[in-house]
């Protein structure tokens, strides 16, 4: 007697569990654009299938849990590599509290889920081909797979991708070890000064106001398109301070905020820095040193700014308006304003910094729409370039103008998900985490100027401001000022680094590190990230 699950019922189910993966897996080629990950896709999930058919023969249980297993799994990578732009990587599952800021696609990725969870779990049944024998079929699927991929790596492997986060999380576990039985690195990473290499412009103040504005995951290709998406900021560039060929040192936000600050690396998300950071540095210099949460209602991105040693973390709930109890763009720059214009009327100068989170990833405009509004993405780039503008038409009709510098950057440069690749098809982008991004300084009277950061990345933010107001004090910076002609032997400002990846950005050019400088950056970050845990030392 046959039941429910098999017959033709059971044909059913088995054509509908593989077809929602192969629909899956087209989704996801149509985000990646190579014809490699589909071939592979294709072939592992014939390799399931028909491993699954081969055990059916003898353990029927053995079969259905080897196959939901890895049907999950590569399910699950497809997913991720669709609306993600990459199979899973330990940046994303160290990410994973963040995860309500991808409510922007909430519906698409629930229903997603949904389908995931229904089809993995439908039943399977013994299936044959007429004129072949599975055994045939599964030896000719594996030899094929183990050909592509001597040939072209397993970088497109789904199925691998498990096994390198698995890895990963092991090297991340040895390193943690590692770290816990360093001896106090510190006074190996102390400097004597900031070593500055230029002057102060003779229209600043002796010590200016410095407002930094960091945006939300931005990439320098968005303010560059010709179709105009982020036209102010577009302009501001071309008359500020501006540093070309300009990288993340890292990724996501937690990691790029403090990264910038203390000009370091992070090794976990919330971990705290006992080092030098760059509001240490102005507040002995008599700043008043503040930052505005944007994330009010967010307890753990609260806590996170005040472990920042900001003097005082600027926080309204009452003014959240926006997706998850954050500040819209628009009223982010409303608080902005409000904060400094308040700040500006004591005479003691003030450090105020502000991340704005608007144009997060999965996010659309809650305001205005860039041209038909159905770029998600360039709505929101486009709507905080309107209420910047409006910012920036306040500022400079105040007296602040005068003796104020903006820094304008991001906390790191875009994510390469489905939706950039929508908007930007034609643009080459190695990898999804690293990329181009903004670094410029404006104020009334600044020399326009452009300079070549040469691939260095933004552990430079922080010496480099110091540098350009001609602060000059004691450190532990990683990075060094752009101001500096490029030099060979600083180990970190032309590396990236976050969970997944180490890669070269010397010269714009993107790539893996050599086998000795990878060793020697390891061994490096493994004593930083022992160093800033412990008390400062002097050598």
């Amino acid at each position: 007697m046959k039941t429910f699950f098999e017959g033709k019922k059971g044909r059913l189910f088995l054509a509908g569990k593989y077809l929602f993966s192969i629909l899956l897996t087209i989704l996801a080629y149509q985000t990646i654009k190579n014809p490699f990950y589909l071939l592979i896709s294709l072939l592992e999930l014939g390799i399931i299938l028909l491993t699954t058919n081969w055990l059916l023969k003898t353990n029927r249980m053995l079969s259905y849990v080897f196959n939901i297993l890895f049907i999950f799994l590569f399910n699950i990578q497809q997913m991720v590599m669709y609306f993600g732009g990459s199979y899973t990587t330990l940046v994303m599952v160290t990410n994973l509290e963040s995860l309500e800021s991808l409510s922007g696609r909430i519906v698409p990725i629930s229903i997603g889920v949904v389908c995931l969870i229904f089809f993995t779990f439908l039943p399977v049944q013994k299936f044959s081909i007429p004129k072949f024998r599975t055994t045939s079929l599964l030896s000719l699927f594996l030899m094929a797979e183990l050909a592509v991929t001597f040939l072209y790596g397993n970088a497109y492997s789904p199925i691998f991708a498990v096994y390198r986060l698995g890895l990963s999380a092991k090297e991340y576990r040895a390193q943690m070890a590692a770290i816990a039985e360093q001896p106090n690195t510190t006074a190996f990473f102390y400097k004597d000064d900031n070593k500055p290499s230029r002057d102060k412009p003779e229209n600043l103040p002796e010590k200016p106001n410095i407002v930094l504005i960091f945006t939300e995951g931005l990439s320098q290709n968005i303010i560059d398109d010709n179709r105009q998406v982020m036209p102010a900021v577009q302009a501001l560039q071309q008359k500020s301070l501006n540093f070309e060929n300009y990288y993340n040192h890292t990724f996501a936000t937690y990691r790029g905020l403090i990264g910038q600050l203390y000009s370091g690396y992070q090794l976990n998300n919330y971990d705290t820095n006992s080092l030098i950071s760059i509001q240490d540095i102005l507040a002995g210099q008599g700043y008043a040193t503040n930052f505005i949460n944007t994330e009010p209602t967010n307890t753990q991105f609260t806590s996170y700014l005040e472990s920042l040693n900001f003097q005082n973390v600027v926080t309204d709930a009452k003014m959240a308006d926006g997706i998850n109890g954050s500040l819209t763009d628009k009223t982010a720059f409303k608080l902005l304003f409000e904060t400094i214009e308040k700040q500006g009327k004591s005479e003691q100068p003030f450090f105020t910094s502000i991340y704005t989170y608007g144009t997060h990833m999965s996010f659309d405009s809650p305001d205005k729409k860039f041209g038909d509004g159905k770029q998600t993405l360039l709505n929101r780039f486009y709507n905080f370039d309107y209420y910047f503008n409006e910012f920036l038409e306040k500022f400079e009709k105040s007296s602040l103008a005068d003796n104020t510098i903006l820094v304008f950057t991001a906390d790191h440069a875009t994510f390469e998900d489905s939706d950039f690749k929508a908007a930007y098809p034609d643009y080459p982008r190695a990898n999804a985490d690293v990329d181009k991004m903004p670094l410029f300084f404006y104020y009334k009277g600044v020399q326009a100027e452009t300079i070549n950061a040469e691939g260095r990345n933004s552990l430079s933010m922080a010496p480099t401001l110091l540098d350009y107001i001609d602060i000059d004090q004691p450190n532990y910076f990683l990075g060094q000022s752009l101001f500096y002609y490029k030099e060979n032997n600083n180990s970190f400002d032309t590396v990236f680094h976050d969970n997944a990846y180490v890669l070269s950005t010397d010269y714009g050019e993107i790539a893996p590190l050599s086998e000795t400088n990878q060793q020697t950056i390891e061994e490096l970050l493994q004593r930083y990230f022992a160093a800033k845990t412990q008390v400062p030392q002097k050598p």
